[in-house]
């Protein structure tokens, strides 16, 4: 292994651990301030829920955090009389790390992507950069196969939707980085993403709200 695959290495294991480090201590976070107020509904108002919600929606905007695991870790603390506000703080999270992309997405620089050794990915992003967003979309349909590429950008929407219930999907940026890259792509509309964000990551507190615990068991 050359010198220059090794730094990309090293970078990659820097950013696995810092992302568990984050999930860590947000769990122990979870286990010392939240657990303890079990059983106290009226504590869902409190000052501490209130600042764990908000840090839920920080977190769930950072690539790579498993939102899907502390949205439900909050709803078995504090019952299905949580899941509306989990459910809120789901939407904020994946509206912020939705804006956040759109926000630097003419200036974002793909020093981060080529420093991973994504270097085609760095090239491709630079030049969609003066694009408008049917530009945009005619360039991603084009650069995928020609059976695919119109029908998954039509119902791109959908797909976003999917991706962001897909189990497991922390392992390809989690909520944070799926919104964070719509974002970035220009090829979302913020109302499209707030009404896609809202409806994808409703039915897991739905049904919570509903059936409480008996949806875990």
């Amino acid at each position: 292994m050359n010198l220059f695959n090794m730094k990309n290495l090293l970078r990659w294991v820097a950013l696995i651990v810092f992302l568990v480090a984050i999930n860590v201590g947000f769990g122990l976070l979870l286990n010392k301030y939240a657990a303890p107020l079990s059983g106290q509904g009226s504590m869902l108002f409190g000052a501490t829920v209130f600042s764990l919600l908000l840090l839920y929606a920080l977190l769930l905007a950072i690539p790579f955090v498993p939102g899907v695991e502390i949205g439900l870790s909050l709803m078995l603390v504090h019952g299905p009389m949580a899941a509306p506000f989990v459910h809120g703080a789901t939407v904020i999270g994946l509206t912020l790390a939705y804006g956040l992309g759109l926000a630097f997405s003419d200036r974002f620089s793909c020093r981060f992507l080529s420093a991973l050794g994504l270097v085609r990915a760095c090239a491709f992003v630079e030049s969609m950069k003066e694009m408008n967003r049917q530009q945009r979309i005619k360039t991603l349909e084009s650069s995928m196969p020609s059976w695919a590429g119109k029908w998954i950008l039509k119902h791109r929407y959908l797909m976003l939707a999917l991706a962001l219930n897909l189990p497991g999907n922390s392992f390809i940026g989690g909520g944070g980085g799926i919104a964070l890259v719509a974002g970035l792509s220009r090829i979302y509309s913020p109302l499209g993403m707030i009404v896609t964000a809202t409806l994808a990551s409703a039915p897991v507190p739905l049904l919570f709200f509903f059936f409480g615990n008996q949806v875990i068991s």
